[in-house]
Parts: C-alpha cells; structure tokens; sequence
C-alpha cells in the first residue's frame, strides 16, 4: 500500500469509529488528532488493532506516541516507513 492508500483507509476508519455528523466530514489527513480530542489511549488501542487487523501491520510499542500520532498523514508515513520484513511478518501472522 501507499502512504495515500494508508491515509485514506485512516480518515475512513477514524471518521466512521470516532466521529459523528459533521465533525466526520470536516475529517481529512492534516486534522490533529491527540490535540483536538479525536484520539486518546483507547481510541489509539482500537486504531491499533485496525491497523494489524485490516492493514497487516504491527507497530511496535516504541513508535506509539503523540509524534507519530499526530494526525492521520504522519500515522500514514508511518506505516508506509515500516521495514519491510515487519510488515511481510505481520501480515503473515494471525
């Protein structure tokens, strides 16, 4: 997948999980997430599992932070940086 392709598949996801009425459609790539309040520690977990789950990858502990958690394009650059023996890895597990 692409960075726009991880992008896109996060605003969809954030916007249908956490979001309602027009605070969904005002969603894109450069919304801050931890700053307006979109994303918290269990909101972050269930991204988490989205992310392993629908896009086959796994982010290690270290890389769970405010920086990288942004907003959906540094979420997306990312995943799209993750080494590719991480991802072909996660992918394969269950």
């Amino acid at each position: 997948m692409t960075e726009e392709e991880y992008a896109s598949s996060l605003v969809a996801f954030i916007g249908e999980e956490f979001l309602q009425g027009d605070a969904q459609a005002e969603l894109d790539d450069a919304t801050p997430l931890m700053e307006s309040g979109i994303l918290d520690s269990l909101r972050i977990a269930l991204l988490l599992t989205f992310i392993r789950d629908e896009l086959g990858l796994s982010v290690s502990p270290g890389k769970i932070d405010a920086e990288h958690f942004r907003d959906v394009r540094t979420i997306a650059a990312m995943l799209a940086g993750l080494p590719a023996e991480e991802n072909a890895a996660s992918a394969d597990s269950p």
